[in-house]
Formats: C-alpha cells, sequence, structure tokens
C-alpha cells in the first residue's frame, strides 16, 4: 500500500517507478505487444462501410463535423482508406487508461532493459 506524505490535491494522478538500463531498446517481441495493445484499445473503431465520398457529409458520424473534417474524410475514402468511428467515454476514462498503464508496465518489465520498481497504478 502507498501512503502519501507530501501535499495531496484533489488529482486523479497515479505515479509508477520504471527502471530503463542503456538505451532502454525493446526487443521486436516487445514493440509488437506495445502495438497490439494499442490497436486494440485505440483502432477498434466502427468502420462506416456505407458512404461514398460524395454522400460523406450527410451521414451521422459525420453530421457534427466541420468542413475541414468532411474534405478530409472524403479526400481518404477517394484514396481506399476506411473511415472508423471511434470516441472517449470520460466516464470511463481514468479507469481506462489505467488498465492501459498497468498493461503497458507489464510488458515492458517482461523487457530485458526495463524493471518495473513500482507498477501499482491503482491508488
Amino acid at each position: 500500500m502507498k501512503i502519501r506524505i507530501d501535499f495531496v490535491t484533489n488529482s486523479s494522478s497515479s505515479s509508477f517507478l520504471l527502471a530503463k538500463k542503456g538505451s532502454g531498446e525493446i526487443s521486436k517481441e516487445g514493440r509488437d505487444k506495445l502495438v497490439d495493445l494499442l490497436l486494440q484499445n485505440f483502432l477498434k473503431l466502427n468502420i462506416i462501410d456505407d458512404v461514398s465520398s460524395e454522400n460523406i457529409a450527410e451521414h451521422e458520424y459525420f453530421e457534427y463535423r466541420d468542413q475541414v473534417s468532411i474534405k478530409a474524410g472524403q479526400k481518404a475514402l477517394q484514396e481506399g482508406f476506411q473511415i472508423g468511428e471511434g470516441h472517449v467515454s470520460y466516464e470511463e476514462s481514468e479507469w481506462k487508461l489505467t488498465e492501459l498503464l498497468d498493461e503497458t508496465l507489464k510488458i515492458l518489465d517482461s523487457e530485458e532493459n526495463y524493471s518495473v520498481v513500482d507498477g501499482d497504478v491503482r491508488y
């Protein structure tokens, strides 16, 4: 259990200690795990598959977007990209970020050049 002995504000922050050896190089396997973690958590998108660049402004995902976003969406579709919609729920963001940090520290701790000294980010 961590005990804070300094001034504590009413913020929702957390801290951790991580030791790094040398350049801190991460193995290919470690990098792949970190990329997978980010892709699973930030790029799980609801793909728009029922829209063309001509009618993109009428799609519900673009309903409240500005013209710059609409033009960028049109250009992306014309270049063969798919468009996905994602969101961040502020009610769940603290929990989600804590989970992501916890998983990131576990991955780094399994690496030769890193050691988690204090990874308790849930206080």
